[in-house]
């Protein structure tokens, strides 16, 4: 028996009850030609409704139109029947096959019942949480998010992690307490992985390249978010459609927020049942050292929603920051510079009026501009420690997790300097996905109560 068409519709709400509307040709190729006994069978618990052709007992007959002399094959379901399977508005799938026509629930509908449905059993019956995260780098946002879940009073473990860097998953393997011997590690490009391995959670965070959503990403590439990382984007729906996650998590630097990617992106997630959340976070939300914005996306799929948009947005607190000098290490494994070629560079620069500054700190500050991937290249922008001779030195690794309000654990073990500065220059000021996550799973849990 061949499947010759499938076609997505709806359910259309008439005086006379929910009605289902069929015609065409699609109906003649698998035999409901004008004039045709079938019948119904109505079956609410599978949410189905199969109509097989049955020229000697059938109940109902295909009536017809005209149009342009010839005849136009039409089914009318219309009756309370309809009502016992289907709602009002419900979105369809209808499969034609000869002799036989099945009108089911459609499979994104199905798809965000299954995650509701299971979150909520999950989450009442003191059952656990799955969460999983991709371009997982250090496993810094996954332990963030991992302690929100536990801290709000559900159980959770880490699935599976995506990550390209072998030696980034080594690191959060090695050293994010989220992360255990069952979980699974995915090391490779998110838009190669095939679908099937992206297994079902219910959290799912990930952070997209940000090279080229920025403003010196874009600068350096020459090229415009999609073109530098934009295929991304593909993994990051695979997974989604394969994991059918409840709860979506993003980060990325505040231009992304208005870039064509998460545009495309939350689109998608809007026609796919989810309510979506956006908050740029900073230090005044945190209370951390290093001011480092970022770009938030939220999005909970519609049934376990809470009813107001603005519930996640995080208010900024009045939080004293701890002066620098009391995060320095009292005997830094990084030593002391003259860096004689970056002060020349910031002559140069001055004179050729691009605008960089240095971040010369003495310790007596208590905020620092953003300290990116690359920091152990010593990079003339971001941020040294001066002594009372005038000679600079980087942040060791510890002072820059400090700084981030990162749990310095994470770096604690199997890397390199150059390694830890990498993981926390691409990471997030801890704090953001842990309250971020804390207000999230608070009012998921009042929703989920009730």
């Amino acid at each position: 028996m061949s499947n010759l068409q499938t076609t997505y519709t709806s359910t259309k709400e008439t005086k006379r009850g929910l009605r289902i509307w069929i015609e065409g040709q699609k109906l003649g190729l698998v035999g409901f030609e004008p004039e045709a006994l079938y019948s119904v069978l109505y079956d609410g618990i599978a949410k189905l409704i199969s109509l097989h052709l049955d020229p000697t007992n059938g109940a109902k007959r295909v009536t017809k139109a005209t149009r342009n002399g010839k005849a136009r094959p039409i089914i009318d379901l219309q009756s309370n029947m309809v009502s016992s399977v289907f709602d009002a508005g419900e979105r369809l799938r209808v499969t034609f096959t000869d002799g036989l026509i099945i009108i089911e629930q459609h499979h994104e509908v199905s798809s965000q019942e299954q995650r509701e449905q299971r979150f909520t059993e999950r989450s009442q019956s003191g059952g656990q949480l799955l969460e999983a995260s991709m371009f997982t780098g250090g496993g810094i946002s996954t332990e963030a998010i991992a302690q929100a879940i536990t801290e709000s009073g559900f159980n959770s473990r880490v699935s599976w992690c995506c990550e390209m860097e072998a030696k980034y998953i080594e690191s959060a393997g090695e050293n994010c307490m989220a992360i255990d011997d069952d979980t699974a590690f995915l090391v490779g490009m998110a838009e190669e992985i095939e679908p099937h391995l992206f297994t079902e959670v219910d959290v799912l965070s990930f952070s997209m390249p940000c090279a080229g959503f920025s403003k010196a990403g874009k600068s350096k590439h020459k090229q415009t978010s999609e073109n530098h990382s934009g295929t991304a984007l593909f993994g990051v729906i695979n997974a989604i459609k394969a994991a059918n996650p409840s709860i979506l998590i993003s980060e990325n630097v505040t231009e992304a927020m208005d870039s064509p990617i998460y545009q495309l992106l939350t689109s998608e997630l809007r026609r796919t049942g989810y309510k979506v959340f956006e908050q740029v976070l900073n230090q005044s939300h945190t209370g951390t050292i290093e001011n480092r914005a970022r770009y938030w996306m939220v999005a909970i799929s519609e049934g376990i929603a809470p009813e107001q948009m603005d519930l996640l947005a995080l208010p900024e607190i009045a939080q004293d920051r701890p002066s620098i000098a009391s995060i320095l290490e009292a005997n830094p494994s990084e030593p002391f510079a003259a860096n004689d070629y970056l002060a020349e560079k910031a002559v140069r620069d001055l004179a050729a009026g691009k605008g960089f500054k240095r971040q010369l700190i003495d310790g007596s500050e208590d905020r620092c501009g953003t300290i990116g991937r690359f920091y152990a290249k010593k990079r003339s922008t971001e941020p040294f420690v001066v002594n009372a001779e005038g000679l600079e030195r980087l942040f060791t690794p510890l002072e820059h997790a400090r700084v981030k309000s990162i749990p310095e654990h994470l770096i604690a073990s199997g890397i390199s300097k150059t390694t830890a500065h990498e993981i926390l220059g691409q990471s997030v000021d801890y704090r953001q996905p842990l309250q971020l996550g804390l207000a999230l799973f608070a009012s998921i849990k009042t929703g989920v109560a009730a």
